[in-house]
């Protein structure tokens, strides 16, 4: 796919006006999930009398590109495309979902995936399988890291190694860190949060959970 037909696919973003004080605001969004994902109430056991619970779920954002990972490869893909970048590198587990969906976004969209995977010296048929298998199959290209690796004095520096040498090799690489979290890709929860205050149905009481380096944390807005 060439840079013109690329960027076809970019849609003007427009922020929330409570978002206005933020320093860095993204131009565009691409079109990978299914917008409006549903509010459903649940019934769970143990919930006190007179209070109702009630779901949105973005599991049903997109099979292959499920949750929140679709909401923020939207701004860092568009992001990608604007930069005129033609490769995409990431990095994580040998079966990390973040990677999955980046490597099949990134593919939809006409770019190039290249994934760091934390690997044990021989991985058998870990890479045959779930995935791994996925990855292979649409063509990725990955690379097999030490499962020791950390994120700041190892992966990092290959990763930007990896898009030097892309670089001059007149493949444009856009860098995209664990999970996708950066200042961009704080935009898909911004988007998806935005999406809930223009549902019809939205709790009176509303928590949000997240997750900060393994650590659960419950939010309460």
């Amino acid at each position: 796919m060439d840079s013109v037909t690329r960027k076809k696919q970019l849609q003007r973003y427009e922020p929330p006006e409570w978002v206005d004080g933020l320093k860095i605001v993204p131009k565009y969004k691409v079109q990978l999930a299914n917008a409006n994902t549903p509010i459903q109430r649940w019934y769970l056991p143990g919930i006190p009398d007179g209070v109702e619970v009630y779901i949105k779920r973005d599991d049903m954002l997109g099979c292959e590109l499920t949750g929140n990972k679709a909401r923020k490869l939207e701004f860092l893909l568009a992001d990608a495309i604007h930069q005129g970048c033609t490769s995409v590198i990431t990095c994580g587990g040998m079966q990390s979902n973040h990677c999955r969906a980046t490597a099949l976004a990134a593919r939809q969209l006409g770019l190039h995936p290249h994934l760091l995977l934390r690997s044990p010296p021989n991985p058998g048929t870990d890479v045959f399988c779930g995935n791994a298998l996925l990855n292979r199959l649409i063509g990725a290209n990955i690379y097999l890291i030490p499962p020791t690796a950390e994120l700041v004095p190892d992966i990092i520096p290959r990763m930007k190694q990896l898009a030097t040498r892309l670089n001059n090799k007149g493949d444009k690489s856009y860098v995209v860190p664990t999970g996708g979290s950066t200042s961009i890709g704080l935009y898909g929860y911004i988007d998806g949060y935005n999406e809930l205050l223009s549902q019809p149905r939205i709790p009176a009481n509303l928590q949000l959970a997240a997750q900060l380096d393994s650590s659960p944390k419950l939010i309460r807005v």
